[in-house]
C-alpha cells in the first residue's frame, strides 16, 4: 500500500471544510445557545436569589408581626384578666355590701318586731293592772272614799294662791256661773251638803254649785269651772300611769338603740 499525497491533502481539505462548516453553523450557534443558556439561568438564579431574599424578609416580617400579635394578645389576655379581677372584686364588695344591708335590715326588723311585741306585752300588762286597779276602785267605792277625795280637793284648794283662787271666784261670779261637781257615784244629800259647806269655805262667797255624776270615773271628783276643770279622779291618774310607763319604755328602748 503506498501513501498518496493527493489523497491526504485532499482529505486534508475535507476536514478543515468540515471543521469550518462545523465551527460556522454547528460550534457558533451552539455557542450562542449556550451563552443564552447560561444567561438564562443567571437571569433565574439571581431571580431565584432574590424572590429567596424576599421570602427570606417576608418570613422575618411575619415572625415580627406575629411577634407583635403573640405580644398585643398577650397584652388583651393580661388586661381582659386584670379588669375580670377588678370586676370579681368588685361583685364580692357589692355582694358583702348587700349582705351587710340585708343583716342589717334583718336586724333592724327583729329588734322592731321585739319592741312592738314588747310594747305589745307592756300594753297589755299596763292595761291588765289598769283594768284591776279599776276594778278595786269600784269595789271601795263609797261614801268614806268620797269623803277622802274631798279632802284631796280641800287641801289642793288650800295650796292655791289668791290670784288663783279669786279667777276661780270670778268664774263663778260671772253670767250665773255655777260650779258642778262631778263623782263616780251619787252622793246622798248629807254629803252634798258637806260638799258644798266645804268647798264655799274654801272658794270664799257662796257659788251655785250642783252635783252630776260620771261612772267613768272610777273613783274621784272633777270640778267644773265655767271656764276650767279641776281633776281629782283615779280615771286620769290611771290613764296618766299608763302614757307614763309606756313613755319610760319608749325612752329605755331608745337608749338602748
Amino acid at each position: 500500500m503506498t501513501f498518496s499525497w493527493s489523497t491526504f491533502a485532499l482529505q486534508a481539505f475535507n476536514f478543515l471544510v468540515l471543521v469550518w462548516v462545523l465551527k460556522r453553523f454547528l460550534f457558533k450557534p451552539i455557542r450562542t445557545i449556550v451563552a443564552q443558556r447560561k444567561a438564562e439561568i443567571t437571569r433565574v438564579q439571581e431571580q431565584a436569589q432574590a424572590a429567596g431574599e424576599k421570602a427570606e424578609q417576608a418570613r422575618k416580617d411575619f415572625q415580627l408581626r406575629q411577634s407583635q400579635l403573640e405580644a398585643e394578645r398577650q397584652r388583651i389576655m393580661d388586661e381582659a384578666h386584670a379588669a375580670l379581677d377588678d370586676e370579681r372584686s368588685r361583685m364580692i364588695e357589692a355582694a358583702r355590701s348587700d349582705i351587710e344591708k340585708l343583716k342589717s335590715a334583718a336586724l333592724k326588723q327583729l329588734d322592731e318586731e321585739r319592741e312592738s311585741a314588747a310594747r305589745d306585752v307592756l300594753d297589755k300588762t299596763v292595761q291588765v293592772a289598769v283594768q284591776l286597779a279599776e276594778n278595786l276602785l269600784q269595789q271601795f267605792s263609797g261614801p268614806k272614799l268620797d269623803e277622802i277625795i274631798l279632802e284631796q280637793v280641800l287641801q289642793h284648794l288650800d295650796h292655791l294662791t289668791e290670784t288663783e283662787r279669786a279667777a276661780l271666784l270670778s268664774q263663778l261670779g260671772r253670767d250665773g256661773g255655777q260650779l258642778i261637781v262631778t263623782t263616780a257615784s251619787a252622793l246622798d244629800a248629807e254629803h252634798q251638803s258637806m260638799w258644798r259647806a266645804a268647798l264655799a269655805q274654801r272658794l270664799g262667797g257662796s257659788p251655785r254649785i250642783d252635783f252630776t255624776i260620771d261612772k267613768d270615773l272610777i273613783a274621784g271628783t272633777e270640778l267644773k269651772f265655767p271656764h276650767a276643770v279641776l281633776h281629782f279622779n283615779w280615771r286620769r291618774t290611771l290613764a296618766q300611769a299608763q302614757g307614763e310607763l309606756n313613755q319610760s319604755e319608749l325612752n329605755q328602748n331608745e337608749h338602748g338603740g
